[in-house]
């Protein structure tokens, strides 16, 4: 991972080195004298973010704030008569995006670091699963209000995944230390700040936010399928792992991450017997959303007919969070007659909505177990 920005050649000095944090968010500006050509690129074991400043000297009398936030550790050196390193340990692995600032108003070239928390929503899915606290999920039935969604000859979309929700958050709130909240408890259109009407993506975003707002550790999505082939059917299950959660295009990439062979571990001196009273900050995992996916699938597998028996992914818009783990369930196509006979049936909502329950409990069980070992 590594970008060479192309400016000037005049040499420039390091005058001052600031940090920020807000929210799961860090920047670092560098002020420089000059524009200079740098390269970034990260390295692991432990995480860093490292910067090469070429034909830059430091300051005499140079300012660096304090480490805080995302970065732990600052260290700066003169790695030949030329070049100036910044190496930044970051603890774990962020995303992390550079850009450069002309002088223009301000009297420095400023290199501009943000960094932002990269598997925050798969660790507090892990955390939140085996601890004694309430794992809480959010049941985010599609569309509603002014957009109907997919249309069967008996139902339409909106009515029909209103409805698996309810009963799926009924069953969740009947299992010892789960509950659920609906992002729509009618046939509304979520939109912010209590609007009567807004654009698609707004509502999208809107139903993120709920869930953020209501603590959710799982926002589990639901809708029903169709396509212009009606031949084609079975239940479908969408999930993006933490690495592709960044807008298609976005100047965000994510530190490389050396591959293991466990998923799910506790950070380095946390102990096995903290699982009861495990932290989000004591997790050391990653891609969530697609492991609590698979069980899902595998116990839906037993009562509902699948197009795809692993997960798919799509960038559809409410799986794009970083800060919470998502799935998004296709339960059947609405365009295909057997499907559609099948999802109108009250008593394959409730095996729907009960499969969902099984996986989730499943996924819960094995990321203890792993975490126990």
């Amino acid at each position: 991972m590594m970008s060479l920005a192309n400016t000037a050649d005049a040499k420039a000095l390091l005058e001052n080195i600031r940090i920020s944090n807000q929210s799961l968010e860090t920047r670092m500006v560098l002020d420089l004298t000059e524009s200079v050509n740098y390269k970034i690129f990260t390295l692991n074991r432990p995480n860093r973010i490292v910067i090469d400043l070429y034909k830059t000297d430091l300051s005499p009398d140079i300012k660096s704030a304090r480490e805080s936030g995302l970065i732990e550790k600052i260290r700066i050196a003169k790695n030949s008569r030329t070049k100036t390193r910044i190496v930044i340990e970051t603890g774990e692995i962020v995303f992390y995006k550079v850009e450069k600032i002309a002088k223009g108003s301000n009297k420095n070239f400023r290199i501009v670091v943000d960094l932002k928390k990269g598997y925050e929503g798969s660790r507090k899915l892990v955390a939140s699963s085996v601890n004694r606290k309430e794992l809480i999920i959010a049941i985010d039935p599609g569309h509603g209000g002014k957009d109907p969604g997919a249309r069967g000859s008996k139902v339409i979309e909106k009515d029909l995944v209103l409805k698996i929700s309810k009963r799926l958050k009924k069953l969740i709130d009947a299992e010892k230390n789960m509950k659920a909240f609906l992002t729509r408890t009618d046939d509304s259109f979520p939109c912010p700040g209590g609007k009567k009407n807004c654009a698609q993506l707004e509502s999208l975003n809107e139903r993120i936010s709920r869930a953020k707002k209501g603590k959710a550790d799982l926002l589990i999505s639901i809708h029903a399928d169709a396509f212009t082939d009606p031949s084609v059917r079975g239940a479908t299950l969408y999930a993006l792992p933490d690495s592709r959660k960044v807008s298609k295009g976005s100047a965000y990439k994510i530190m490389y991450r050396p591959k293991t062979k466990t998923n799910i571990k506790l950070k380095s001196g946390i102990s096995k017997r903290s699982i009861a009273t495990l932290k989000t900050s004591q997790v050391d995992t990653h891609d969530q959303s697609i492991e609590i996916g698979s069980h899902i699938l595998n116990a839906m597998k037993k009562d509902v007919r699948l197009r795809k028996l692993s997960p798919r992914e799509a960038a559809f818009a409410v799986l794009k969070s970083t800060e919470i783990a998502s799935v998004l369930i296709e339960t059947s196509y609405l365009s295909n007659k057997n499907d559609e006979a099948f999802l109108v049936n009250p008593k394959n909502q409730d095996k729907i909505s009960k499969a969902i329950v099984r996986g989730i409990k499943s996924y819960s069980s094995d990321a203890k177990q792993q975490l126990s070992n």
